[in-house]
C-alpha cells in the first residue's frame, strides 16, 4: 500500500477515537506504517470529533490535507458534511444516517437539514456515497455502543482500505474484554455484509 487516508467525523460518544485506534492497530498488524491524529471539542458532551488515520510508507504526520481523503466515515450526517473539506471526486464517503441532534436543534433554535439535502451536498464532491443507518445494525448485534464497529465493517467492505478483514477481527478480539468480543465481532460483520 503506497498511501491511504481515512477521516472519521462525528460527535463525542460515538466511538470515533476507538474506531481510529482499531484501524491503526490493524494497519500495524498488517505491517504498515500508520499515523493517527484527532481533533475534538467537548467530545464527552456531544461536541465535534474528527480523527484521521493515515496509512503508508511515506506517511510522516497525522494531518490529512484538504481534498486528500480516500475514505470519509461520517458517524453523524451533519458532521459528515462538515468533513467534506477532505473530500474530492476520488473520495469514498460512508454515511451513517443515524442522527444525533445538536442542542440548538433540540431547543428549537435551529433546524436540522433533511437527509436528501445532506446526500446531495456530499454528491457535489463525490459520487462514491454509501449510506445506511448503522444504529439499526448495532442494535441487531446487541448493543447501540457497537455502532462504530458496524461502520468499520462497512468501511472494510466498500472502502478499498487494503487491510485484511481477518486482521481487524483479530484486533477486535484482542482489544475488548471477553464479555464484549462476540457482540463487537457480530457488529463488525453485520456492517461488512450490509453492502453486497
Amino acid at each position: 500500500m503506497e498511501k491511504y487516508e481515512i477521516s472519521l467525523v462525528g460527535v463525542g460518544g460515538q466511538g470515533i477515537l476507538t474506531a481510529a485506534e482499531l484501524l491503526a492497530k490493524c494497519a500495524m498488524l498488517d505491517g504498515h506504517n500508520v499515523r493517527v491524529g484527532e481533533i475534538h471539542g467537548m467530545a464527552q458532551r456531544g461536541g465535534i470529533v474528527q480523527s484521521s488515520v493515515r496509512i503508508g510508507k511515506d506517511v510522516y504526520g497525522p494531518i490529512i490535507s484538504e481534498g486528500m481523503a480516500d475514505l470519509i466515515i461520517g458517524f453523524e450526517p451533519v458532521e459528515a458534511m462538515r468533513g467534506l473539506s477532505f473530500a474530492s471526486e476520488k473520495t469514498i464517503v460512508l454515511l451513517n444516517e443515524h442522527i444525533v441532534y445538536p442542542t440548538v436543534v433540540s431547543m428549537g433554535k435551529a433546524k436540522y437539514p433533511d437527509m436528501d439535502y445532506i446526500k446531495s451536498s456530499i454528491k457535489k464532491f463525490t459520487s462514491k456515497l454509501y449510506s445506511f443507518n448503522a444504529m439499526d445494525l448495532a442494535l441487531e448485534a446487541g448493543a447501540a455502543i457497537t455502532m462504530n464497529l458496524v461502520l468499520l465493517g462497512a468501511a472494510f467492505k466498500i472502502g478499498n482500505i487494503g487491510l485484511n478483514k481477518e486482521s481487524m477481527e483479530s484486533i477486535i478480539t484482542s482489544t475488548f474484554p471477553e464479555r464484549f468480543k462476540k457482540t463487537n465481532l457480530k457488529a463488525f460483520n453485520l456492517g461488512y455484509d450490509y453492502f453486497k
